[in-house]
């Protein structure tokens, strides 16, 4: 065979192969292999909360010729905002959920979702966009205890009842305090405000004041986190124990706590720290539960009976720590000696107010205008029967109008005619194993703070101070709830339609409401 037939036949044979080759479907996944689309639903570009909120997300999963089972995922989270150099893992599973403690920013946090086909090793990932809030917002801050008061934790509820703009279902924060202080707070808690403080030219500090069986302590409303403890709050003040029992805004620019049975104040307008008020008398210990009665907005002014000699005192919102505490001179419709406070407030007229026990037992409602240049006092006696069992009084400034709770039962005391009368309340808590602890009368957060005048405040709650907020505590179940309960201002008697009810807490110890 000659040269040029065999180099004719090796031609053939290449040209051949050529032509198979361009026939071939190349199958490799470096080319042109096709794989299906992995589609992930239930991810939302973009997440809206604040701070203590939950990230409760779960993804669904789909490929053409794929079960569940042969996927693997990763959810990751910024550690901070828009930053991936540091990430933290949060799930492998469809589900995460999260309970944000990230520090809150304009700034987004990036929360990605990558699922791998076990099989191809080929993956997809989905992100969202985390904006954390600046605040908590408004709503009413629970303290409660599971361990009879060895520890406290705090939650904060939001509901288009007591949430300026809010219209959905009622929406819990829980272990706030746990969530910013690695650990719940030690002791019970007595009493908690929301108050807005200066630096001296603006106010643009708010706190949120704690009072325990042994401390007062400051939170940030933003995250929670604690800031100051006992005599870091106060002006030259150092006390063994600061048992606070009470605390409260009043008068304008006024917020005061009662530690030790004994009245500290604090100009909000001037600084953040308390001092003593001034007193005339000895013992300066006569702050008890129930004792003494204020208005809230304008100047204020606070009443108080004294137990100690039976005579009743005033004190002027912005004379709190420039004044010592004036005695009433005019005389009130009854004998005070040897009476007894059951529980103060102010009535409508901004005028503060007492329900007071006489030695022989009748009661009366005592009060007087401070915006009368001649202090003079009105009583109206009480119609109808005071229970000796009162867990709570609560007094509504803006109605002549004020109730009393004991465990099992509300009653209103409607003034009008010159007299005060009883109506017991057909109203009950769900269960009749729920006892109820305290009442008060419902205002929002903002409401006798230092930051807004009444009048020009635009936040308005139709609630704003026409319902009431009933505590409960079931000893079997363990579970506290407050009841919020509209009422007629002119008749006192609560309306059909309930305004919800807060639940899911332990033994609810203090509650306050919060700014917007």
């Amino acid at each position: 065979m000659s040269i040029d037939m065999r180099r004719t036949d090796i031609f053939a044979v290449v040209a051949a192969m050529l032509t198979l080759l361009s026939c071939y479907k190349d199958l490799s996944t470096e080319a042109t292999m096709s794989i299906p689309e992995i589609v992930v639903t239930g991810m939302p570009e973009k997440i809206d909360l604040v701070w203590g909120d939950e990230i409760n997300l779960t993804v669904q999963v789909s490929q053409e010729g794929r079960s569940e089972s042969d996927f693997s995922y990763l959810w990751e989270i910024d550690f901070f905002p828009s930053s991936s150099k540091e990430r933290i893992e949060l799930s492998d599973e469809p589900t995460v959920i999260y309970k944000v403690s990230n520090t809150p920013s304009d700034i987004p946090y990036i929360l990605s979702l990558k699922v791998t086909d076990n099989t191809t090793g080929v993956s997809k990932i989905c992100i969202s966009k985390v904006y954390v809030g600046t605040s908590m917002g408004e709503g009413v801050l629970v303290a409660h205890t599971r361990d009879n008061g060895k520890t406290t934790e705090f939650d904060i509820a939001k509901d288009k009842s007591i949430t300026y703009g809010y219209e959905d279902d009622t929406k819990y924060t829980r272990g706030l305090y746990s969530l910013a202080n690695g650990q719940p707070l030690e002791g019970r808690v007595l009493s908690m405000v929301e108050t807005a403080c200066t630096n001296g030219a603006v106010f643009n500090t708010n706190k949120i004041f704690i009072g325990t069986e042994e401390h007062i302590i400051t939170v940030d409303p933003l995250n929670f986190q604690r800031t100051g403890i006992d005599e870091e709050l106060f002006n030259n003040t150092s006390l063994d124990n600061y048992c606070t029992t009470a605390m409260f805004n009043y008068g304008g620019y006024s917020t005061c706590a009662v530690i030790n049975g004994v009245l500290y104040g604090m100009l909000c307008n001037i600084d953040s720290v308390f001092s003593k008020v001034a007193f005339t008398k000895s013992p300066q210990n006569i702050f008890e539960g129930g004792n003494y009665g204020y208005y809230a907005l304008d100047q204020g002014c606070l009443l108080i009976f004294n137990s100690n000699d039976s005579r009743f005192y005033y004190l002027y919102g912005w004379m709190l720590l420039s004044s010592a505490i004036s005695e009433l001179d005019a005389s009130f419709a009854f004998d005070a000696t040897g009476a007894k406070a059951l529980g103060g407030g102010a009535i409508k007229g901004n005028y503060p107010c007492l329900l007071m026990q006489a030695a022989d037992g009748k009661c009366y409602v005592c009060g007087f205008d401070p915006s009368s240049s001649v202090v003079t006092p009105f009583t109206y006696p009480v119609q109808g029967t005071v229970p000796s069992n009162l867990v709570g009084v609560a007094f509504c400034d803006n109605a002549d109008l004020l109730y009393m709770a004991t465990e099992s039962k509300i009653y209103s005391v409607l003034i009008t005619g010159g007299k005060a009368t009883v109506e017991a309340l057909s109203w009950a808590p769900d269960s009749s194993d729920e006892k109820i602890t305290a009442i008060r009368h419902y205002t929002q957060g903002w409401y006798g703070t230092h930051q807004y005048y009444y009048a020009d405040y635009p936040f308005k709650l139709s609630t704003n101070r026409t319902q009431m907020l009933i505590v409960t505590y079931n000893e079997k179940t363990g579970e506290g709830k407050i009841y919020m309960r509209p009422f007629n201002v002119s008749t006192g008697r609560f309306t059909l339609k309930s305004n919800s009810t807060l639940k899911g807490f332990g033994e609810i110890t203090a509650i306050t409401t919060t700014f917007k």
